[in-house]
């Protein structure tokens, strides 16, 4: 495959729970998804990633469920989902008895225990993924990472809490060293409510921050991602507006 210029939109930690309602009535989980889906289209991008906790917990209800479904129907582009440790895949999972694959066929679901793959040979992008099963300290997000492709981009997504020590009370712990040794182009983080850039070695990685104005902060935001292959990665923070009535 060959490097193309891409443009990724980063979304994570949306957290629908079933306050489900319509018109401005909507709860902010809702419009931040309709407004980060708004985005793919208003930015034109060519990929999104969702990274974790599109729900709150995994006992939501049907009109949660056809909300979600109405929102991927509106998709453009792939979009590219792990769980989190809110909608974690254990044995209770709503995904479980939900898939979003079926919404559209734009949805590509990464659901393996260690990860699992997925190539957009169009536009010359590899995406690794690993979401959560079990939220504890023996889960390590950046466990077996494939090889770097030979060529085009590699992206991964898995959802944590990036440190730069050991913290043993925590769970899903991601090191500075493993994003360096990742060989990702770039690596969308989830599980962190506020947007933050790094950058260890070559890989860039980010937390998006969440669409979600209601989760105890007054933003709502995502992270536009252009892969380019003449001048590299770029990593933003895209300040997202709920729709107007």
């Amino acid at each position: 495959m060959i490097k193309k210029q891409v443009r990724i939109l980063h979304i994570s930690d949306i957290h629908l729970d079933n306050e489900i309602g319509s018109g401005t009535e909507q709860s902010s989980a809702q419009i931040g998804l309709e407004a980060a889906i708004d985005a793919s289209i208003e930015q034109n991008v060519d990929l999104i990633l969702l990274a974790g906790d599109l729900f709150d917990h995994n006992r939501i209800k049907v009109e949660c469920l056809n909300f979600v479904d109405s929102q991927f129907e509106r998709l453009l582009c792939p979009l590219v989902m792990i769980a989190g440790n809110h909608d974690c895949l254990a044995e209770y999972s709503i995904y479980k008895r939900y898939n979003p694959e079926e919404a559209s066929e734009n949805v590509f679901f990464l659901r393996a225990d260690a990860g699992s793959t997925c190539v957009f040979k169009d536009l010359g992008v590899t995406v690794w993924g690993r979401g959560i099963v079990e939220h504890h300290p023996g889960h390590k997000p950046l466990d077996h990472i494939p090889s770097v492709p030979e060529d085009g981009w590699y992206v991964g997504v898995t959802h944590g809490y990036c440190v730069d020590r050991d913290l043993q009370s925590f769970s899903s712990l991601i090191r500075p060293e493993e994003i360096e040794a990742s060989g990702f182009d770039y690596l969308a983080l989830g599980h962190v409510h506020v947007f933050s850039f790094m950058e260890h070695g070559l890989t860039k990685a980010a937390y998006c921050g969440s669409p979600n104005k209601g989760l105890g902060k007054d933003d709502m935001s995502a992270a536009l991602v252009e892969l380019n292959p003449q001048k590299g990665v770029f990593v933003n923070k895209l300040d997202l507006l709920p729709r107007t009535f």
